[in-house]
């Protein structure tokens, strides 16, 4: 068994009454905002997520009932994982009728584990993996579901993680004049992204950390802490998000590569999609990694701190290129 924090190991076992130390295997996988696992017990084996600490940053309650209505959305089961488990106030949401009550924190989650890799630029390099992107988010966007929460990129994201950044001293990572540009690109994408009144169910967070290709089978979407009823961009937005990851971790994507995704992407959503709105989509979670990037420098461990200063410097270029590509 890899070796784990005690504390962590002991949150584990307590999901399943025949998970002991001795009996299962337990490997840690990666994750910045959360403790993630893959648990072996005899020939069955689960994904474990633990979350992290900071509350503030993710509305667990709302994303248990984001999960909840879609484990019970017939049209997802091809491109979700099975949830098995979710946890808001000691009880497993996912089995209201269960009196068990669990001693772990809220938003703890068990899942199938599914036999697989994480989406990389290898794969999206070629075209059968964007054509089956493009089609898993046109199944995603397709389905009805409809998440609980409002979501507005600017109000619970960019704004909420920019006035937390702004207490820390920002002269490590750009100048007074970066940051009065950046304030102007806010206020222009803010403006340019169209409002949608009813919202649209969206995922927030399409990185290729987040999309697992399986051995056989469809791509999956993982994650949804950040999912919400769009109501700032809607689908533009997880389109956007494709391309926005590549800005702050290499191999960066080339805006060719891009293209050809988008062009897939027509044909899943069956029109033409408005290119303005995707890069303006772009520009805004581009905004989203450079605050929400300050606020992990000042929380993480000295020797971790370098990753993010390179982190928060690819974010504040990337938004500055795509807002003179959009002024031309």
């Amino acid at each position: 068994m890899q070796k784990i924090g005690k504390e962590d190991l002991e949150l584990i076992c307590r999901l399943d009454r025949r998970w002991k130390p001795e009996v299962i295997q337990v490997k840690q996988l990666g994750g910045q905002t959360n403790r993630n696992f893959v648990v072996a017990y005899r020939k069955e084996k689960y994904f474990v997520r633990l979350p992290w600490e900071h509350e503030d940053i993710v509305d667990r309650v709302s994303e248990g009932k984001n999960i909840l209505v879609m484990a019970r959305n017939k049209k997802l089961r091809r491109i979700l994982p099975e949830y098995r488990l979710y946890i808001l106030k000691r009880k497993n949401i996912l089995a209201p009728a269960s009196k068990k009550r669990f001693a772990v924190p809220d938003g703890t989650m068990v899942s199938e584990f599914l036999e697989g890799s994480m989406l990389t630029m290898r794969h999206f390099r070629q075209r059968r993996y964007q054509r089956a992107l493009a089609k898993t988010l046109a199944a995603f966007h397709g389905s009805g579901v409809r998440f609980v929460n409002p979501y507005n990129v600017f109000q619970d994201e960019i704004r909420k993680y920019r006035l937390k950044a702004m207490r820390h001293s920002l002269s490590k990572f750009f100048s007074k004049g970066v940051l009065v540009e950046l304030l102007a690109i806010e206020k222009e994408a803010e403006q340019r992204l169209q409002e949608i009144p009813k919202g649209v169910s969206s995922h927030n967070d399409i990185i290729f950390q987040n999309i697992l290709v399986p051995k056989n089978g469809t791509l999956r979407l993982l994650d949804f802490e950040y999912a919400g009823l769009n109501k700032k961009g809607g689908i533009y937005y997880d389109l956007g998000y494709v391309f926005r990851d590549s800005f702050f971790n290499p191999p960066r994507m080339s805006q060719e590569i891009f293209e050809h995704f988008l062009a897939e992407a027509d044909t899943a959503y069956k029109k033409k999609l408005d290119r303005t709105q995707i890069y303006w989509a772009v520009i805004a979670a581009l905004l989203v990694g450079i605050w929400w990037g300050v606020l992990r420098y000042s929380s993480v461990p000295r020797k971790e701190r370098a990753y993010f200063q390179i982190y928060i410097k690819r974010g504040v270029e990337g938004a500055l290129y795509l807002r003179s590509l959009m002024s031309k």
